[in-house]
């Protein structure tokens, strides 16, 4: 009986401060809204990132005048950092062969070929992709060295955007998280406003600070749920409508947002609302709610 009444004093005061209320659910709505769409987009760059990084390889291209045991002693070398994954060396016979077979449907390519001017080279894969400068940056000076290839003009690139994003993004976050808490501490400062007296009625007759602070822990919880429904059934709109038309017209992107995955969401702005929720009245019966 007693939580029944809790709940009952929760939702007439959400009620009675109903414009408060709805822009405190909208606010916390839109934040997590964000929140799940970031969470998402953190998901499909990872991912896309990590079949990028799959596919990234450092080639050591050889001089022709490299002696078979410079190439060997080289090749040991390499084998022996901790950093690489495989290695492998390439003949110039097997990378003319390899070119041939690549460019295949430009027969006018291959015949202007004379002789083999595709040097012998080693293909590195990383276990860590992050550290392929660092790695290409050993075959410097290598007198067996005629260069090194690893995408140097967009791997730097890759990683500085994928950083911006992640932290662009969650300062935003923050940032909307910050206004919801706020405004939830208004909507329950407003409520404690409206029933001064009734509260100090209840101090009279012996009512513990617990039966007082509770209704509006539970106002702050139902405004933080009400905004995760929101955003959940916003986030399963755009899965629906946006994401498989992307899915269907950009093949190679992997937008892999499966129902677990929408569901570990769901789970996750639930728990996220509640606890804005239970953060703004907590932060408002701090400072308006000495009991």
């Amino acid at each position: 009986m007693r939580f029944s009444w809790f709940f009952g004093e929760a939702f007439k005061s959400m009620v009675r401060n109903g414009l408060m209320t709805i822009a405190s659910i909208l606010t916390i709505g839109l934040s997590l809204f964000i929140v799940g769409l970031f969470i998402f987009a953190s998901v499909t760059i990872n991912q896309t990132i990590g079949s990028f990084e799959k596919q990234l390889e450092i080639e050591v291209f050889l001089k022709d005048e490299a002696s078979p045991q410079a190439v060997q002693e080289l090749q040991d070398r390499i084998n022996s950092w901790p950093e690489v994954e495989t290695v492998a060396y390439i003949s110039k016979e097997e990378a003319l062969q390899r070119f041939k077979q690549r460019y295949k449907d430009h027969p006018e390519l291959i015949e202007n070929i004379q002789g083999n001017p595709l040097p012998a080279s080693f293909v590195i894969r990383l276990k860590d992709p992050q550290k392929v400068e660092s790695v290409a940056r050993r075959f410097n000076g290598n007198p067996a060295v005629e260069d090194v290839e690893y995408g140097q003009k967009y791997v730097k690139r890759l990683f500085e955007a994928l950083n911006v994003v992640r932290y662009s993004g969650f300062a935003f976050i923050l940032l909307l998280a910050f206004v919801s808490v706020i405004l939830i501490s208004i909507t329950i400062r407003l409520a404690i406003f409206a029933r001064r007296q009734e509260i100090s009625i209840m101090r009279l007759v012996g009512a513990s600070n617990w039966f007082i602070r509770l209704p509006f822990i539970i106002e702050g919880c139902f405004q933080g749920l009400l905004g995760a429904i929101i955003a959940s059934s916003a986030v399963y709109i755009v899965r629906v409508t946006v994401l498989e038309k992307l899915r269907s017209q950009i093949l190679w992107l992997p937008l892999n947002f499966d129902s677990t995955l929408f569901w570990q969401i769901t789970a996750g702005l639930c728990i996220g609302g509640l606890a804005l929720g239970a953060l703004g009245s907590a932060v408002a019966m701090r400072r308006y709610l000495r009991v």
